[in-house]
């Protein structure tokens, strides 16, 4: 199997050279791309909700992000998988991330025996399937990456191995944001930083995870100039606004009392907002908060000013990672390179809900015992929060769940594609498209072939993207599993597995983006045709179709609706 990727390899370059002229220098020493090779810079936000970007309804201020959306396209119908590892295998392999081993999380399947010696749960990625990256490399571009990797840690499933020629890089799925790399568990206390092969044994004493991760590309970006002169593709990995809810001390109180009124109010200004900007129909519903959250008002004024903190926090997180992306498309600008660079912006899955504080291993006990959880040290070193349920559902805005659940606040995320070369400002792409379809659609863009050791699931939105009004979409279906939930997607349709109501439920998210409305009575030939299709995707995927729900940290609510009757 080497040796035929090898010899891909070859037909990668020698197919290219044969295309395409090579890069120069202008006159002025800035770099210049010949056009049909754009640079590609690819920028992933972790834990992003639906509606946290201005550019979607939030009242945080994303100006660099906006104006990115606002200088390509704007995707509205763009789905994640529901958490971190399975997204990223899909973004990279662009395939189904159970045909990859990463139907969950890996730790997560480890704790279920039924999981044990499953392909689809292995967390390996099977032999013959690589990175999309590896044909970018292969094709003569200069690929790196800063930031979370979470596809594991054997020599041969490292960025190295996947393509990339420089890499910074956090092998977990988290971690402080800090120098003190505190670690998500007390299975892994310290997390683990890698960069050219080497543990790094220490980061600087500013470090500062948003920052430090676009400085190293940056740097990554200026030293191809000293080498040879290659297109480069580049893959930002934010672990922003992921938790631990951390932001630099002069950015603390950037939103103080801003979110004093509770999740009610601002969930309804954003749901009015995304309205407005027709992101979502006039008479949409808004689903309801979880009965068992309570209202804002019920809170006694302790909680509800810590409630406050985790959101201003968060809300700052986003604000300080858009200020970093403005700075990264700053440099691309003033060295002439902005406009021969596709970016796509995106989330791996939905905000993050869970009870992470109280029912994520042990860390009821592990949090107190070795972090400093005071409100007066809430988003500073050694502090350890997470954004509760409540705030979770004003992330995902007008939409159901959010991450680790099939419902639209988890999977259904923000995604940007820009390129001033090819696609039309101020667009908008409503097609269905998956986070797997971004790998065909770099490589489509970019006029590099598939590779031939397998075929990817992804299809290419290239077309779409380019020409909005085509009537050809990306994808007619789409089908997920994780941690026992199950959906199905149809053009406007959704079939999801309800684990309250033990049966599947159908609503049309054309006109009930929020889930409300079941109609699957009403049209039941359309769910056993949608069955068929889950039927089909667990065979093709080697999906284990589980008797219960199985996610992490619920909460207790959760536990007794999932598992009643």
């Amino acid at each position: 199997m080497a040796s035929s990727k090898t010899l891909s390899q070859c037909l990668f370059v020698i197919f290219v050279c044969a295309t395409f002229t090579t890069c120069m220098k202008t006159t002025s020493g800035q770099l210049q791309l010949v056009t049909g090779r754009p640079n590609v810079l690819l920028i992933l936000a972790d834990d992003l909700g639906f509606s946290d970007l201005g550019v979607y309804g939030s009242e945080i201020p994303t100006p660099n992000i906006d104006a990115l959306a606002q200088s390509g396209a704007l995707l509205t119908n763009f789905y994640a998988n529901a958490t971190c590892a399975p997204s990223r295998a899909m973004l990279l392999t662009g395939m189904d991330s159970h045909a990859v081993g990463y139907g969950f999380n890996p730790i997560a399947a480890q704790r279920l025996p039924l999981l044990r010696g499953q392909s689809g749960y292995s967390g390996r990625w099977p032999d013959h399937i690589g990175s999309f990256v590896e044909a970018f490399t292969a094709a003569g571009y200069y690929s790196v990456m800063a930031g979370k990797w979470h596809q594991g840690a054997a020599q041969e499933a490292t960025p190295y191995a996947r393509g990339f020629e420089k890499a910074f890089y956090l092998q977990e799925g988290g971690a402080s944001h800090f120098a003190d790399a505190a670690g998500q568990t007390s299975a892994s206390p310290i997390a683990t930083y890698y960069e050219d092969s080497e543990l790094v044994e220490s980061l600087p004493h500013d470090f500062y995870s948003s920052r430090f991760y676009v400085d190293k590309l940056i740097n990554y970006i200026e030293d191809r100039e000293k080498e040879e002169i290659k297109p480069f593709f580049a893959y930002l990995a934010f672990t922003a606004p992921h938790w631990p809810l951390q932001v630099p001390e002069d950015w603390g109180d950037k939103f103080n009392g801003l979110y004093d009124d509770g999740w009610e109010v601002v969930r309804a200004q954003r749901f009015e907002s995304a309205k407005r900007l027709d992101l979502i129909p006039k008479t949409a519903e808004m689903p309801p908060f979880p009965s068992a959250l309570g209202s804002w008002l019920e809170l006694s004024s302790e909680d509800r000013a810590r409630e406050a903190r985790r959101m201003e926090l968060y809300a700052a997180m986003i604000a300080y990672l858009d200020s970093e992306v403005g700075r990264l498309i700053d440099y691309l600008k003033e060295t002439n390179q902005y406009d021969d660079t596709l970016i796509v912006f995106l989330s791996d899955n939905g905000p993050e809900g869970n009870d992470i504080e109280n029912a994520l291993a042990d860390n009821r006990e592990w949090l107190p015992s070795n972090f400093d959880q005071s409100f007066e040290n809430m988003g500073k070193t050694n502090s350890y929060v997470s954004l509760s349920r409540g705030w979770a559902h004003v992330s995902a805005g007008p939409l159901n769940q959010y991450k680790s659940f099939l419902g639209e606040g988890g999977v259904r995320v923000p995604a940007i594609v820009a390129h001033p070369n090819s696609i039309r400002p101020n667009s908008r792409m409503n097609s269905l498209t998956s986070i797997m379809d971004i790998a065909p659609t770099l490589m489509e863009f970019a006029s590099i072939p598939p590779d031939q050791n397998y075929s990817m699931q992804g299809r290419s939105a290239a077309h779409k993207l380019v020409d909005p009004a085509s009537t050809e979409n990306v994808r007619d279906s789409l089908a997920m599993e994780t941690y026992g939930n199950k959906a199905v997607w149809k053009n406007d349709w959704k079939l999801l597995w309800s684990w309250e109501e033990k049966r599947w439920e159908l609503f049309n998210l054309q006109l009930d983006p929020g889930e409300i409305n079941d109609l699957s009575t009403v049209y039941p030939a359309r769910v056993e045709n949608m069955i068929q299709t889950f039927s089909e995707f667990v065979e093709t995927n080697g999906v284990v179709v589980l008797d219960s729900e199985v996610g992490y940290a619920r909460y207790p609510d959760q536990i007794n609706k999932f598992n009643s009757r």
